[in-house]
């Protein structure tokens, strides 16, 4: 099993390292939305909020979220719900849902009169599902669908998907996968690539009397061309106060740039709030993401 995920993994690597670069379309898709996984680089691959292969054996978690994304740049406001519930022992459940409204802008008419303004918006709607095989090894997969409106009457979309292998064992979790994958956007006589990337992500509990130390890597391989490489570490006193921080390099026609991540939360009673805050880009620097959760 294992020798056949790393052939497959090496296949995909290698397909995409021949592919033309080009700017992928969607490229919103890839915006990590929890405040946990952003303070933290952008490690997704390993947590329930993403990866429904992960929920048998991180357990359900729902958390909603109000992020400020690149309010010196191309600004939104994104509302995001993010799922994983663990249902009996081996079954993962994921939802997710964001709708993210873009700053406004002057429609002017061919005198060069402003007529009225608009904002551009980007939807996204998913759903996935998660097995554990055995009790360190799961399969997960996502569908969603994406669309954005870029203008009055001018908006396009597509259905991708992700598929994920975790393996878990005490304190590591490893996954392997593609993420949005599908078929390439039209827009008008043009198409582009959406950002899939071949996935790879590693993460490490430890704990040590009341507190416990978590570490994150993970690394994406677009088939547009370009990498993006996170790095986090969260540490936690008593399961109840969390502190965050992270690095995040993109690089080619990664949809994420370089940036440097920090956060904090707080846990009781499995509500949890969380803030994680980006800095050191000139793209989206001061991106700020609050998130509300319940872990159970």
């Amino acid at each position: 099993m294992k020798k056949t995920l790393f052939f497959l993994m090496a296949m995909a690597l290698g397909s995409a390292s021949l592919m033309a670069q080009e700017a992928p379309a969607l490229p919103f898709v890839t915006i990590d939305r929890s405040a946990i996984s952003s303070a933290m680089g952008g490690t997704q691959a390993n947590q329930g909020l993403y990866n429904p292969a992960v929920v048998p054996f991180r357990g359900s978690d729902v958390a909603f979220s109000f992020q400020s994304w690149a309010p010196g740049g191309a600004a939104s406001t994104n509302l995001n719900l993010l799922a994983g519930i663990k249902a009996g022992k081996r079954i993962g459940i994921h939802v997710t849902a964001a709708y993210q409204n873009g700053k406004e802008y002057t429609i002017y008419d061919n005198t060069g009169n402003g007529k009225n303004t608009f904002a551009p918006s980007d939807l996204l709607v998913g759903a996935g599902f998660g097995f554990a095989f055995t009790d360190f090894l799961s399969a997960g997969l996502n569908v969603k669908y994406a669309t954005s409106t870029v203008a009055q009457g001018a908006s396009f979309g597509s259905v991708m998907g992700d598929l994920f292998v975790t393996f878990s064992m005490k304190g590591l979790k490893a996954t392997a996968g593609v993420a949005n994958l599908g078929m390439r956007v039209k827009s008008g006589e043009n198409s582009f690539k959406l950002p899939t990337s071949a996935k790879l992500g590693v993460a490490y509990d430890f704990a040590f009397g009341k507190s416990g130390l978590q570490l994150a890597a993970d690394g994406d391989l677009f088939f547009t061309g370009g990498l993006g490489l996170g790095l986090g570490l969260q540490y936690d006193w008593n399961k109840m106060v969390f502190a965050r921080g992270g690095f995040h390099l993109g690089t080619g026609n990664a949809p994420q740039p370089t940036y440097a991540s920090l956060g904090l939360g707080v846990k009781f009673f499995g509500f949890h709030v969380d803030a994680s805050w980006l800095t050191a880009s000139q793209v989206l620097g001061n991106t700020l993401c609050i998130g509300l959760g319940y872990a159970f």
